[in-house]
C-alpha cells in the first residue's frame, strides 16, 4: 500500500527540467518572431509615413503649378518650357524662363506669371529641404520635366498639348522580413506625379 501511495506522488510530482527547458525554447522562439514582426510593422509604418510626406509636398507643388496657367501653360515657338530641379543638397537649378520678383516676392506686389512661377517654386524648395531634413529623408530631390503627348520634346510642336512629370527620389531603409535579404537595406524610391497644368 505504501508503495503504491510512493508511485503515485512521483507521477504527479509536476514538471522535469528537460520539459521546462523545451517550453522555455518554444516561448523564446515565439517571442524572437513576435520582435522581428514589431520591427518589421514599425519599419513599415515609416515608409508609409515617408510616402504620405512625399505625396503631399508633389502634390501641393501640383496645385501651384495649376494656380499659374499663363506660366505653365505656354504658347507660341519662342516659349521656353520650364525645368525645375532641387538636388538633395538643397542646390535649386531652373530654366531661364523664371525671374525673380521686382520685390523679392509676389506676397505683396503684383507679380507677371513668370515672377510668380520663380516665387512659388523657391518658396517650394525652400519648404522641401527643412521638411526632408538628410537625418529625416537623406537622399531627397525633386524634379519638374516638361513631357509632350507624344513623348517628343516639348516646344517641338507648340499646338500640342503637353504636361509636366514631378519626380520625388529618396532613400528609404527596409527591414527585412526573412532570411533570404538582408537584414536592413537602403534603397533609392522615386515617386512621378503627372500633371497637365
Amino acid at each position: 500500500m505504501l508503495v503504491k501511495q510512493l508511485r503515485i506522488r512521483r507521477r504527479e510530482g509536476g514538471f522535469t527540467l528537460v520539459e521546462l527547458l523545451v517550453t522555455m525554447l518554444i516561448v523564446t522562439v515565439g517571442l524572437l518572431g513576435l520582435a522581428k514582426l514589431q520591427a518589421t510593422a514599425v519599419s513599415n509604418t515609416s515608409v508609409a509615413r515617408t510616402r504620405a510626406l512625399m505625396t503631399f509636398q508633389a502634390e501641393s507643388l501640383a496645385g501651384m503649378m495649376r494656380a499659374n496657367p499663363g506660366f505653365w501653360v505656354t504658347s507660341g515657338t519662342t516659349s521656353i518650357y520650364p525645368e525645375f530641379r532641387v538636388s538633395s543638397a538643397g542646390v535649386v537649378t531652373k530654366s531661364t524662363n523664371m525671374v525673380a520678383p521686382p520685390g523679392g516676392t509676389c506676397l505683396n506686389a503684383a507679380c507677371l506669371p513668370a515672377n510668380l512661377a520663380y516665387d512659388d517654386m523657391f518658396t517650394w524648395a525652400a519648404a522641401f529641404n527643412n521638411n526632408t531634413p538628410a537625418s529625416a529623408f537623406p537622399g531627397a530631390s525633386a524634379s519638374i520635366v516638361c513631357v509632350s503627348a507624344s513623348g517628343g520634346a516639348c516646344g517641338a510642336n507648340p499646338a500640342q498639348p503637353h504636361g509636366y512629370d514631378i519626380t520625388l527620389t529618396w532613400n528609404q531603409k527596409m527591414v527585412a522580413m526573412n532570411r533570404s535579404t538582408a537584414n536592413s537595406t537602403t534603397t533609392p524610391v522615386s515617386m512621378v506625379l503627372h500633371v497637365q497644368p
